[in-house]
C-alpha cells in the first residue's frame, strides 16, 4: 500500500508540474525556462522546481557537483534582476565534490561570480545577495538567515596565494552570522567570523572577527558603534 501511494503521489506530482511552471513563468517574469527546468531535473527537483534560474545565467557544475535546497519553502533564485533593470552574466561554477547548500530563500542578483572549488561547501540562509557580488569558496563558507549583501562585495575564504611565513592564514572558513547587513564593495577575507547583526560599512576590509551587533567600517575594518539595530 505505501509503494502504490508513493506512486500514485509521484504521478500527481508530473501531472501537477505545467500548473508550477506557468505560476512560476508569471510570478517571476523573464524567467529562464529552459534553463529552470533543466536543472531542476539535473538535482532532482523537478517538478517542484527549487531553482529558479534568470537570462544570462550560465551554471557549470561538474558531475558530483552539488546544489542542495534544504526545506519545503525553500527556494533559489539564480541571476535576478529588479524591475526594469537589464541582465548581466551571472556565473556560478561549482567543481568535483564541491556542494551549494540553500536553507531559504535565497537570491543572488545578476552579474554575480560564485565559484566553489574541489570539495568546498557555500550554505546560505535565506536574504539576498545584489548585483556582481563575488563570492570565492575553497573550503567552507557559512551565511545566516535575513542576510542582506550589497552590489559588489567580495568574499572569500582563502588569499589564493601563499605568503611565505603567513602559509597557515591562507586558507580558513568564514562564518556570517544571522541578520547581518554588508555594504556596498565591502570585502570579507579568510577566517573571519561576523556576529549576528552586525553592519559592515561601504567599503570596508574585514580581516578579523566581527562582534555580535557592531558596526564596523574602515581599511581594515574597526568598531565605530556597539549594540546596533537595523532593518
Amino acid at each position: 500500500m505505501q509503494q502504490q501511494s508513493g506512486f500514485v503521489n509521484a504521478i500527481n506530482e508530473i501531472i501537477d508540474a505545467p500548473r508550477r511552471l506557468i505560476g512560476i513563468f508569471f510570478g517571476y517574469k523573464r524567467l529562464s525556462i529552459i534553463k529552470t527546468v533543466y536543472i531542476n531535473i539535473k538535482q532532482g527537483y523537478f517538478p517542484r522546481f527549487k531553482i529558479l534560474v534568470y537570462p544570462k545565467t550560465k551554471i557549470g557544475k561538474a558531475e558530483k557537483g552539488k546544489i542542495t535546497i534544504v526545506g519545503h519553502k525553500a527556494r533559489l533564485h539564480l541571476g535576478t534582476s529588479f524591475e526594469r533593470s537589464h541582465f548581466n552574466n551571472t556565473n556560478l561554477k561549482i567543481d568535483e565534490g564541491g556542494e551549494l547548500i540553500i536553507n531559504g530563500i535565497f537570491s543572488f542578483h545578476t552579474g554575480g561570480v560564485i565559484n566553489i572549488s574541489k570539495g568546498g561547501v557555500l550554505e546560505i540562509g535565506s536574504g539576498y545577495a545584489a548585483e556582481n557580488v563575488d563570492i570565492t569558496c575553497y573550503r567552507n563558507i557559512r551565511i545566516g538567515q535575513y542576510v542582506a549583501i550589497s552590489k559588489g562585495v567580495a568574499i572569500s575564504d582563502s588569499n589564493s596565494h601563499t605568503i611565505k611565513g603567513m602559509e597557515h592564514d591562507n586558507l580558513k572558513p568564514i562564518i556570517i552570522g544571522e541578520h547581518v547587513g554588508i555594504g556596498m564593495r565591502a570585502m570579507i577575507l579568510t577566517g573571519v567570523n561576523i556576529g549576528d547583526g552586525a553592519i559592515i560599512a561601504a567599503g570596508a576590509v574585514v580581516v578579523k572577527d566581527i562582534p555580535a551587533r557592531c558596526f564596523v567600517a574602515g581599511v581594515p575594518a574597526k568598531v565605530i558603534k556597539e549594540d546596533v539595530e537595523w532593518s
